[in-house]
């Protein structure tokens, strides 16, 4: 397993800086993401309680602040475009690898192997792959990010609940955890 996942960690070598890219992208992304309801929580619970001149000024600065939401527009686009770009490139890394493989194969092994079933393998399984490689890890921090950040505004809002919220979290991860196990011991 071990050695599986260093090969996999192998193809982000070349594009490392890409992937370094996305991941801060990702970062921001999803710290945008927490902001914007917060400053909305913020103009709903306390600025409609000030004087009209003063929550009109508040308001005017909070909506320039939440101009945020463009540069969470371009994270998403980048992570959109140049993580699917990286995977692309990664999925024709693989790919060459394959074909260099299956060159290097007797011709008793084709013998025994459907061509067309080899090659769609290599095309339908790769993409998976690829998309799990780039969608994997930045989906990881995006969540861990949100998931962190949502308890921690959470705690300040109401404690009780916060934790009520992450226990529930908790339970569905070791859910998670103990059905992947059974279902990985089902495949042995």
């Amino acid at each position: 397993m071990e050695n599986k996942k260093k090969k996999l960690s192998a193809y982000y070598k070349p594009y490392k800086g890409l992937f370094l890219a996305d991941m801060v992208f990702a970062m921001i992304g999803a710290a945008i993401t927490l902001v914007i309801p917060l400053m909305v929580r913020y103009i709903t619970g306390t600025v409609v309680l000030l004087p009209i001149e003063e929550a009109s000024s508040t308001i005017i600065r909070l909506g320039i602040f939440m101009l945020l939401v463009i540069v969470e527009g371009y994270c998403n686009y980048f992570i959109g475009y140049y993580g699917h770009v990286m995977g692309a490139k990664i999925e024709h890394d693989m790919r060459n690898e394959i074909f260099g493989h299956y060159q290097k194969l007797s011709f008793a092994f084709f013998d025994n192997q459907k061509v067309g079933h080899l090659l769609s393998r290599i095309t339908s399984d790769l993409f998976d792959i690829t998309e799990l490689l780039h969608h994997g890890p930045e989906d990881v921090v995006i969540s861990a990010i949100k998931l962190l950040g949502a308890f921690i505004i959470l705690l300040m809002i109401n404690a009780k609940l916060a934790f009520v919220a992450i226990g529930f979290v908790v339970i569905m991860l070791l859910y998670a955890v103990a059905m992947n196990g059974r279902m990985r011991g089902a495949f042995r």
